[in-house]
């Protein structure tokens, strides 16, 4: 199940980065809403930024087996 999980992620990462050079940015905000799939990628970087900022603190808050007993 797992692979086939990962195996759907990178599909999706692989036509949601080059789609962005397709959709129209008419209604652009700011500058880096100008650039095709930046936020596609800022999103992918993000999301693993916040699993390895989770896994140092769930290493520091972890506690031993038998610490409430």
């Amino acid at each position: 199940m797992a692979k086939h999980l990962r195996r759907l992620f990178l599909i999706l990462i692989a036509i949601c980065i080059p789609a962005g050079f397709f959709a129209e940015h008419d209604h652009a905000v700011f500058w880096w809403h100008h650039v095709p799939s930046l936020d596609a990628v800022f999103g992918f970087l993000g999301a693993f930024l916040f699993i390895g900022v989770i896994k140092i603190v769930g290493a520091f808050a972890s506690r031993e087996e038998g610490f409430y007993d």
